[in-house]
């Protein structure tokens, strides 16, 4: 059995530090990684074909041998056991110049605090080249798998961070920084009608992957009862693409960096990402550099009310500065895995399986004599990462469905364009005054894993609104609401299905 080592570095401000990413167990992985590494792959002359497989979403693993077939297709067995229809099936196929491999497997997951074992089945296969000698050209190489249960998915992968893929990417002896447009300015004041401030700001480029940070100092502040800032260097903030996505998978390309006014030294320390000689060999980067800016300076009087007390000084270099890359530290990271989805809580797919719930808020009642005439409330599903999503409201239909009058349809609000909602796509309710008792029969969509492929839900909520209203009569109608208007509660979904659309 083979394993590999996963060493994840952190850039500090002038040392690199040990950082360590979520970890994720058998059934979260099933649902985003479905895969399987082949390695040590030898096809020999008498037309044998060997190899070694991992499961990575269950790490699984075991070394196969696949005899000749008449078909073409070699079929392939555990070494040591003979072949049968077992929850591993694997075939090859040989040509000259190539070998694929065909995977299906099943496997059980029991890491949910064995309250629900789910049973995973995913197909796959991918073919490499092959050397003279009838090794596979790459090794590990990558077989991507498609669910075909509990769900019928391909799950996305990411993008990967900023020029991971680039060539000379993982080329340190060459990484260099450009930095564009330095400006740092620095303004007196006495602390009392004026408080003294500085700024400054770089564009920041990685010529190796081409990545650019905006980097910019914080407050830059003095504590507003001494006439000059603090001293020292100023710890600047820098951002780049992996603050407008969320697409860029598990690894994160981070910088920190300063800039000591009094010498105008920068000093950058940053760690990125490569697998541009092969996504089977990715590796981790830690580099520094430290320089002084040549910047130019000029100072001019400012003030208020024709009083020009403090003085204003600007500092800029109109050219791009290069700054030549020291390596710290460079990492091997697991095969394939640059382009791996972030390691995160249940999203809308596992909340809806494992822990279906509703979240209710803003409920009121509007009602005129003793019939209820309007029943609203907002809602939205309960996950582990709702973003910046919000509740929907809900309300109650003009006309009592078929049956016994008490079901609604819902009239679902207005949903925006904020990408895949946390909302009922169709639902129905009744509300029973007497005693606050809500029932909510609901179909939603969750489409987070694969795009094309969304899977709807269904499941049903039977709750008790357990708050006090407060009513009052406008214009004949009574509005009763929550008696706390923040008050929110938590619904468990019982009977929930699901199904795909072909």
């Amino acid at each position: 059995m083979r394993s590999y080592s996963l060493l994840l570095v952190a850039a500090a401000s002038a040392v690199a530090s040990a950082q360590s990413l979520p970890t994720t167990g058998c059934t979260s992985n099933s649902f985003a990684i479905p895969s399987w590494l082949i390695e040590d792959l030898e096809y020999t002359a008498a037309g044998k074909t060997s190899f070694h497989i991992t499961n990575r979403a269950t790490n699984y693993t075991a070394d196969l041998t696949c005899s000749p077939g008449s078909s073409g297709w070699n079929a392939c067995a555990i070494q040591g056991k003979p072949w049968s229809n077992d929850t591993l099936q694997v075939s090859v196929q040989i040509s000259e110049t190539s070998a694929q491999v065909m995977v299906n497997q099943t496997w059980t997951c029991n890491d949910r605090n064995g309250t629900k074992l789910m049973p995973f089945t995913a197909v796959g296969n991918d073919s490499v080249a092959l050397k003279s000698d009838g090794h596979a050209v790459n090794s590990p190489w990558l077989i991507k798998g498609s669910l075909l249960s509990p769900v019928t998915i391909t799950p996305k992968y990411a993008w990967g961070p900023t020029g991971h893929d680039k060539p000379g990417c993982a080329a340190t002896p060459n990484a260099s920084w450009i930095l564009s447009a330095p400006f740092y300015m620095y303004q007196t004041g006495d602390g009392v009608t004026a408080i003294a401030s500085q700024d400054f700001n770089v564009l920041l480029t990685n010529a190796a992957t081409g990545y650019q940070a905006s980097c910019m100092s914080g407050a830059g502040f003095g504590d507003g009862l001494t006439p000059t800032p603090a001293s020292g260097p100023l710890n600047l903030v820098c951002a780049g693409s992996e603050f407008q996505s969320s697409g860029g998978g598990k690894y994160s390309i981070t910088t920190a960096a300063s800039f000591d006014p009094s010498t105008f030294r920068f000093t950058v320390n940053q760690t990125w990402y490569c697998d541009d000689l092969s996504p089977a060999s990715p590796v981790q980067v830690t580099a520094s550099a430290s320089e002084s800016l040549p910047l130019t300076c000029t100072s001019a009087s400012v003030g208020t009310d024709g009083a020009f007390t403090d003085t204003k000084t600007t500092c800029i270099n109109p050219s791009d500065v290069t700054l030549a890359a020291q390596l710290l530290l460079q990492s091997a990271l697991v095969p394939y895995s640059i382009e791996d989805p972030v390691p995160g809580p249940d999203g809308c797919t596992l909340s809806s399986i494992f822990h279906p719930q509703w979240t209710f808020s803003a409920f009121e009642v509007d009602s005129t004599g003793t019939n209820a005439s309007s029943t609203s409330f907002e809602i939205i599903l309960r996950t582990g990462s709702p973003g910046f999503q919000f509740p929907i409201s809900i309300s109650q239909d003009t006309t009592a469905l078929a049956g016994d009058g008490s079901w609604y349809s819902c009239i679902i609000g207005p949903s925006g364009d904020i990408g895949q909602p946390l909302w009922p796509t169709s639902c129905s309710f009744k509300y029973q005054a007497t005693t606050q008792e809500l029932s909510l029969r609901a179909e939603w969509s969750c489409s987070e894993l694969d795009p094309d492929h969304p899977i709807i839900f269904s499941g049903i909520t039977t709750t008790t609104v357990n708050s006090p209203l407060a009513c009052e009569t406008v214009e004949g109608v009574s509005q009763c609401v929550t008696a706390d208007g923040a008050y929110s509660w938590t619904a468990n979904i019982s009977n929930v299905t699901w199904h795909q659309t072909p």
